[in-house]
């Protein structure tokens, strides 16, 4: 039943449950910055040392120097002074002549990926077709037609097929219910 009342702020918390009794004074506050990383319990292993670890170190570093020379890797565009000058778009960057400078091999590439140059339709060569063969289908588009025409009308129908009304929702709605018991 707590909250009853007006003009009492009710705490949100006990604080017996802290360890503080009434008119006692709060402990001290601490002095001190906290730690900022725990102490550790295991100590971290030593760098791996050798000529073989020097090795694979310096093979990394040129991989990495090779694919940032590649014209696939894309560097950020760096960053515009405050003032746009005119002559700023005449100034050409390196990146852009790279990547039209490269030419890849069609060779490695898969089937799917190469470039396909389409030979042109030639439009003087026709399929021939047989005079009976566009009679034919002339025939089959009457037919069709005409069983859609048949079709809209039964169509049209349906509606008046479908629908059967004996009568008994007609009236007042006076007696819905009447079945149940009244109490």
């Amino acid at each position: 039943m707590a909250g009853r009342g007006r003009g009492r702020r009710t705490m949100s918390f006990s604080v017996d449950a802290v360890g503080i009794n009434r008119g006692d004074s709060l402990p001290p506050s601490m002095q001190q910055p906290t730690p900022l990383f725990p102490v550790m319990e295991q100590k971290p292993l030593p760098l791996a040392g050798g000529e073989e670890a020097e090795y694979l170190l310096a093979l990394k570093q040129e991989f990495r120097g090779a694919m940032r020379s590649l014209p696939c890797f894309i560097q950020p565009a760096a960053a515009h002074r405050d003032v746009e000058r005119y002559s700023d778009k005449y100034h050409s960057s390196e990146q852009t002549d790279s990547l039209l400078d490269w030419t890849p091999d069609w060779k490695r590439f898969p089937r799917e990926l190469r470039v396909h140059v389409r030979k042109p339709h030639r439009d003087g060569v026709s399929v021939s077709v047989s005079r009976s063969d566009k009679v034919q289908s002339g025939q089959r588009k009457k037919r069709v037609k005409e069983k859609e025409e048949v079709l809209l009308k039964l169509e049209e129908t349906d509606y008046i097929m479908s629908y059967f009304d004996n009568g008994e929702d007609f009236g007042g709605d006076s007696d819905d219910n009447m079945d149940e018991a009244i109490y």
